[in-house]
């Protein structure tokens, strides 16, 4: 695996901040593996893994949101 983990810490925090489930667009609500298809678009895939990406986004100041009863979601609001 290539460890791409600085990169990607750094591409999350120049384009995204964490947001709520009211401040931020239904589509960047996104689970585990909806951020890992968005981050694999332009970093290698398997290039980083559910369990160090939410170490990632818990130091980029993420907390997981409960979306629904089952589901727990990350939420992303663009930068301008």
């Amino acid at each position: 695996m290539i460890d791409k983990t600085l990169e990607i810490k750094a591409f999350i925090k120049a384009n995204y901040c964490p947001g709520t489930l009211n401040n931020t667009k239904p589509e960047l609500q996104l689970n585990n593996h909806a951020i890992l298809e968005l981050l694999f678009q332009v970093f290698p895939v398997g290039c980083i893994d559910d369990y160090d990406l939410q170490m990632l986004l818990g130091q980029l100041g993420y907390t997981p949101q409960k979306k629904d009863s089952l589901d727990f979601v990350w939420c992303l609001l663009e930068i301008d």
